[in-house]
């Protein structure tokens, strides 16, 4: 039975249940496996957009398999750019039309069979899982619950950077995001490093010195994309892509560079295959220590991390990556294990707080972006003018209304903003961290002074406690 008659078979059932059993009929089937797999997993990519077109060649004819086999010269990047495409349509045209339909999909990621998940319910292991340890949002009970264990408690550095997992095996590294996609990084100094780390995982996060986590994190998926497609003559886009990065950002290696990995825990491949390790998480943290201490690395960095024995240590923490424009902090139990999800024993610092502001005048959005020409965030003051901050965060249909209302019309209107705390530059200017925009106030005048606003954080503190 050929391959594209299955898929259709799938695709002709509506519901779920139906899909998978009839799945399950194939599922010895080892050629539709290696199809499935081709066309879904996120380790796997073509680099190639668009189908090109091709003629069928009548006197040369090659297999699906045979085929399938030949489209790692387009995964490990043997063949690019226009050679790629002429590459492909060769390929395409040397098959029957039904299995030239199925290394069609494959390309495109999408057998359009109604399962984009499903497929190891079915067949397990055929996709790759990557498994995620991440961490429960703040609650007062669940910090309580924490520390009332008695156990050692870590407070980590939140950077919020761009989440990445190091695979090394026999010094080739395998960078990989929470999705499981392979992410390329040819060049950069700290991959260079990680090839001297022995067999492990590392959980970390990509930043770039000297440069704010926003900029960073739009910086690290630009050159991402530039390096994955790797400018060639007849690739004009993605040379462009790369000029207008050394516009904005200055000189493109250099950055590159600059590019940090800092790191927070270590499982053996074992262990992250398992997706779970028993090991205490304080144990793991000396491993990844010793493993530093011993490669010496410079563009690979340990978090940064507190001993706290009170909720009020973890705060006063938390408050100090804040008062330093950071996005907060992590605690976490030195006893737990690594699991995928979010387990109980880490939980995110937060400190939220809701402060009324005047608009000093609407921010509109980015020219040549989706919101252009519409208002979706404004720049905001206290009553005493000390505060000064731009809070965004607005929604889209508010957009659409904020715009209708006007830029006059809204000007010295108040607005009631949530952020999580107040923030004092070097030059000792004040303003909120992290502030986004929760309603216009059409019921109120006056708003928060500099004083009143100190109180609410005080207030926010104690409750947080």
């Amino acid at each position: 039975m050929k391959i594209k008659d299955i898929l259709d078979e799938i695709a002709a059932l509506s519901g779920k249940i139906d899909k998978r059993e009839t799945l399950a009929k194939y599922k010895d089937n080892e050629l539709l496996k290696k199809v499935i797999y081709a066309a879904n997993s996120p380790r796997v990519k073509y680099y190639i957009k668009q189908i090109p077109e091709y003629t069928r060649h009548e006197t040369q004819t090659n297999d699906l398999d045979f085929v399938l086999s030949e489209l790692n010269h387009l995964t490990e990047r043997h063949v690019k750019g226009n050679d790629a495409k002429r590459f492909l349509s060769n390929l395409l045209a040397t098959l029957e039309p039904d299995d030239a339909y199925v290394i069609e999909r494959i390309i495109q990621k999408d057998l359009k069979v109604g399962m984009d998940t499903g497929y190891n319910d079915v067949i397990p292991g055929l996709i790759e899982e990557t498994p995620y340890q991440g961490a429960k949002s703040y609650s007062v009970k669940g910090v309580k619950k924490l520390f009332s264990k008695g156990e050692t408690i870590l407070s980590q550095l939140k950077a919020d950077g761009t989440y990445r997992n190091a695979e090394i095996k026999n010094g080739v590294v395998t960078l990989t995001s929470r999705q499981g996609e392979v992410s390329h990084l040819k060049g950069a100094k700290f991959l260079e490093e990680l090839t001297k780390f022995p067999d492990c995982v590392l959980n970390g996060e990509l930043t770039i010195d000297g440069c704010e986590r926003y900029e960073a994190n739009g910086m690290v998926n630009s050159i991402m994309d530039i390096i994955e497609k790797e400018p060639t003559r007849d690739d004009k886009t993605n040379t462009k892509k790369l000029v207008t990065f050394e516009k904005k950002h200055g000189s493109f290696n250099e950055a590159l560079q600059k590019m940090r990995f800092t790191v927070w825990d270590v499982l053996s491949l074992k262990e992250f295959q398992a997706k779970k390790s028993g090991l205490m998480y304080g144990l793991r943290l000396t491993n990844l220590k010793n493993f530093l201490e011993h490669v010496k690395p410079t563009m690979i960095s340990l978090v940064e991390t507190w001993e706290v024995n009170t909720i009020e240590e973890a705060m006063h923490h938390f408050l100090d990556t804040q008062r330093r424009g950071l996005e907060g902090t992590i605690i976490k139990s030195s006893t737990a294990g690594w699991k995928d999800g979010k387990p109980t024993y880490q939980i995110k610092m937060k400190l939220e707080m809701n402060i009324d502001l005047r608009v000093v005048r609407p921010v509109y959005g980015t020219e040549g972006k989706k919101y252009e020409g519409f208002i979706n965030g404004f720049e905001l003051e206290s009553s005493c003018g000390t505060i000064k901050t731009i809070a965004r965060g607005v929604k889209e249909d508010e957009m659409k209304e904020f715009t209708e209302i006007g830029e006059e019309a809204l000007r010295g209107m108040i607005v009631e903003t949530r952020c999580c705390g107040l923030s004092q530059n070097e030059d000792g200017e004040w303003s909120l961290l992290h502030p986004s925009v929760v309603e216009l106030r059409r019921d109120k005048n006056t708003c928060d002074d500099f004083e009143s606003a100190k109180e609410i954080q005080e207030m926010a503190k104690s409750l947080a406690q």
